[in-house]
């Protein structure tokens, strides 16, 4: 999981700028138009010792929540959406891509995924353990003009591994 200096620092990376929308937009796939702002706050004396933290304006509440008070899920995606944002013309490695993410909004997050990795022009490369997490990212390529493939790591009899393409129709 992201701690909140890596999530500070990449923050300031798109601070005032359309690519914290996205991020707070990402936010809002969980908690739809409750979240309405984000910030860190807090007095940084050293990366190890940091105190900085995110917390979140939502709407109709007049105090400040923290991020991590969202849940495991928020905080992966809002870190996901960072990553992404702060990757612009690069790449971008998830590994266990599913983490923290209910299952119910699988198909959302790979659509975030996809759609934002193709604004910045960031190549994903996302490794998984779950059915949830494939069947998530199938609906995401099926219902979107983005174009993601799907390899599945397999073993030989030999004891080698061979990669098996899936491409986006046949997922």
């Amino acid at each position: 999981m992201i701690d909140n200096y890596t999530m500070a620092r990449f923050w300031d990376g798109i601070a005032l700028t359309d690519y914290e929308e996205r991020a707070v937009q990402a936010l809002q796939l969980i908690y739809g138009d409750e979240i309405e702002r984000i910030a860190f706050i807090g007095l940084e004396t050293h990366p190890s010792r940091s105190r900085l933290r995110a917390i979140v304006k939502m709407r109709g509440q007049e105090s400040r929540v923290p991020l991590r008070s969202l849940g495991d899920g928020a905080i992966r995606i809002f870190g996901v959406a960072l990553a992404l944002a702060n990757s612009r013309d690069g790449f971008l490695l998830l590994d266990e891509a599913e983490n923290g993410i209910h299952h119910s909004v699988q198909h959302k997050y790979w659509r975030m995924v996809l759609e934002t990795a193709q604004k910045y022009n960031v190549q994903v490369l996302a490794t998984t353990h779950s059915w949830d997490c494939v069947r998530g990212f199938a609906h995401a390529v099926e219902y979107s003009a983005i174009k993601g493939v799907f390899f599945r790591l397999q073993k030989r009899d030999d004891g080698s591994m061979r990669a098996m393409e899936y491409p986006d129709e046949s997922l």
